[in-house]
């Protein structure tokens, strides 16, 4: 038989087993390097034998790839999944690809692939290499689905050894390895690292993928079996009669032929069922018992209960089979309530989301939206009068007599939206200079401390001792306080539908909280009030206080306070070099702060320089308060940035980030009370970040 000969289903054996990935090497072609794509091409494979190692033959092998369109499965290329990695590193993440492959084809016996390699800026190297053909080694990584052998005795070509060729195979990856694998080596380990020595014995193997390995049985040949038996009959067996004289030989041949069909239905049926355990334990996602069930023999039916045993323990360590729990996500009040939630929330802000849920109460009333809420929970109300009906919808509740009435909380959840909106829709400008402290666990007074910068180096004689330098530390201390209000919404209210004015009046307290978090951060610069060590935070002996008639906002001004800024020293008498990032004045100075701060200013002389601009060295942002005119309409500031040296710092309470809004059906008030607070707190921690001048 040839080592080409094609094998009948009759003449055949086949076996299942799993094969892991496996490497051959490759050849770059520097010459084809395209600068401008950054692509390469290659040549992948040529099919070439090589020596190998068979785990469950214990035996060494010649493998050779067929290389046709109908062998190589090139769906990996053409789904444009196929990598160029980092030394076959398919578990080394992202930082392991170079490149991909953007197109592979067989060009004759020859597999061929275009690669783009990668633009990243560390990477830049190693495309540099490999244009200089300095990087030239490469391998490609594949995995086989089905081997035809053909027996050592039975190849023409004088190699004593069996040739394993692959029929159908897959290509995975391509690399850029430092040793390419040697194409008369065995096939690599799982991910490239090391390979397996032909004449090694051990354990298959496990994992990878399914490979079919179809063997040609040793049967005799039917063709020259009656004429050796009747050259071996004596002389008398011959003078019988003809039919007579062959019926043993016949005999032998079917018992031979009969034995060739057993062996090859035993070897078909091997198949089925190694192939049906399969494809069982990896449709249940237990494709790690499969291998165990094939080798050990078991059948379809035994290898089904096998996979219910092992679904079983996991589900057990799940906490038990999900398919049998029933688990309530959202029932058909919350639904509702969701829905209504919706459509106010959509009335008060046009911009909300609507879904099809909440679409069905749109242009609803809000005694119609009650009056639907309470008839869903079995309440008849048919013949209410109008302030009936709103009394039992703001008392209304579906759980019990001590939770918030249903309507009320309905209310209170859009309220709580709403209020959000108008909070975030009026920043104040502290944000832009002040630094947010970490949130405050509790109303306890929060110490802050500040160190100074290390102990100077200094100069150590040979054989000298080190000395040891000491931290010099201050602190300022505050507390957060509590801020708010109580405002009604009547029965009156929601009788006349009047949701506009529960509108504004939520609104409302958003931007109330915002204007109030403006004015206590703002309250610490215009208070001037005395720091931890008993001086204002703007004073002379602080450094930071710029008075008289060049204190007035302009050029000559702003160089006086960053000087101050540049000289002022840190508790261990160090040098800061701090620098202002940001001029906060009045409304009153506006035009002056913006013309001083302008980028489209373009000086004649060299003393006209203004670095203050923007785009210059000392560039400083113009924040405009009008909240400091009521104070002073000359007086100006400077802020470093809080990153480099502390200013003033705001905090909130834990959890309650901003006004958060409650609700109560209240007995003195006829409807529904919500309360708007917010715990807040501002305290300016260091003057050296900070400089006012008082103006003329």
């Amino acid at each position: 038989m040839s080592d080409t000969q094609t094998l009948t289903a009759a003449q055949t054996q086949r076996e299942v087993h799993e094969m892991p990935t496996q490497y051959r090497v490759a050849t770059i072609v520097p010459s084809t390097y395209n600068e401008a794509d950054n692509t390469v091409e290659v040549v992948w494979t040529t099919g070439a034998r090589r020596r190998a190692y068979d785990w469950w033959n214990d035996q060494v092998y010649e493998e050779e790839l067929v290389v046709s369109n109908e062998a190589v499965d090139m769906t990996r290329f053409e789904a444009g999944v196929v990598q160029v990695i980092d030394n076959h590193r398919v578990y080394g993440g992202v930082a392991s690809i170079l490149g991909i492959a953007t197109r592979g084809w067989i060009a004759g016996s020859e597999g061929r692939a275009l690669l783009k390699l990668s633009v990243r800026q560390e990477l830049a190297g190693i495309v540099a290499d490999i244009k200089a053909g300095v990087i030239r080694s490469i391998s490609f990584g594949y995995s086989v689905e089905r081997y035809a052998i053909t027996r050592a005795q039975d190849r023409t070509d004088g190699v004593n050894l069996p040739l394993y060729r692959a029929e159908r195979w897959t290509p995975h990856e391509i690399s850029f390895v430092t040793v390419p694998a040697d194409p008369n080596a065995s096939s690599r380990s799982m991910g490239g690292e090391g390979q397996a020595d032909p004449s090694s014995r051990g354990t298959p193997p496990r994992g990878g993928m399914p490979c079919e390995f179809v063997r040609a049985l040793s049967a005799p040949s039917t063709m020259t079996t009656t004429r050796q038996l009747e050259n071996d009959m004596p002389e008398a067996a011959t003078t019988t009669q003809s039919g007579n004289a062959s019926a043993a030989p016949n005999a032998d041949v079917q018992q031979s032929t009969a034995a060739t069909d057993a062996a090859t239905r035993a070897a078909n049926d091997a198949a089925a069922r190694a192939a049906d355990i399969t494809e069982l334990c990896t449709r249940h996602n237990v494709s790690h018992l499969a291998a165990g069930l094939i080798r050990g023999g078991q059948t379809v039916e035994q290898a089904s209960r096998a996979v219910l045993d092992e679904l079983a323990r996991s589900d057990a360590a799940r906490g038990g089979h999900r398919n049998v729990q029933v688990e309530t996500v959202r029932d058909e009040h919350q639904t509702r309530m969701a829905g209504l939630e919706e459509a106010l929330m959509h009335r008060v802000h046009s911009r909300a989301p609507l879904t099809d849920n909440g679409r069905q109460y749109r242009g609803m009333s809000l005694i119609e939206l009650g009056r639907d809420l309470l008839e869903s929970n079995g309440v008849n109300t048919r013949g209410m009068d109008r302030m009936t009906l709103a009394t039992r919808i703001l008392t209304f509740r579906s759980a019990g007599m001590h939770t918030t009435s249903d309507f009320s909380s309905l209310l209170a959840n859009v309220a709580g939206k709403r209020l959000r909106m108008g909070y975030e829709e009026n920043p104040g400008t502290y944000t832009r200079w002040a630094r947010r402290a970490p949130n405050a666990p509790d109303f306890k007074s929060m110490s802050v401390v500040q160190l100074s910068a290390m102990p100077d180096l200094l100069k150590v004689n040979e054989h000298g001792e080190f000395t040891y330098g000491a931290l010099k530390d201050g602190g300022e201390t505050y507390g957060l306080l509590t801020y708010g209000r109580i405002v009604s919404f009547s029965r009156a209210a929601l009788i006349n539908d009047d949701l506009r004015g529960f509108d504004r009046m939520i609104a409302g307290f958003g931007g109330s909280a915002a204007r109030l978090e403006n004015r206590l951060v703002y309250a610490q610069l215009t208070a001037n009030a005395n720091m931890a060590d008993g001086t204002a935070l703007f004073a002379a002996g602080h450094g930071n206080l710029g008075t008289g008639a060049g204190s007035a906002l302009q050029f000559s001004a702003l160089s006086a306070g960053r000087l101050a800024m540049r000289k002022q020293k840190g508790l261990q008498n160090e040098e800061l070099n701090l620098a202002p990032a940001y001029l906060i004045t009045p409304a009153s100075l506006e035009q002056t702060a913006y013309q001083l701060t302008s980028s489209n200013y373009v000086p004649a002389t060299k003393s006209e320089v203004n670095e203050f601009r923007a785009g210059g060295r000392t560039a400083v942002e113009p924040i405009i308060e009008p909240i400091l005119d009521g104070v002073s309409a000359t007086a100006w500031y400077l802020a470093a940035q809080s990153g480099q040296v502390d200013t003033v710092e705001y905090a909130y309470l834990d959890g309650a980030e901003g006004p958060i809004v409650e609700s109560e059906v209240g007995f003195e008030v006829d409807g529904i009370s919500f309360k708007c607070r917010e715990d807040f707190a501002a305290k300016v921690i260091d003057h050296r970040g900070l400089y006012r001048g008082d103006g003329a």
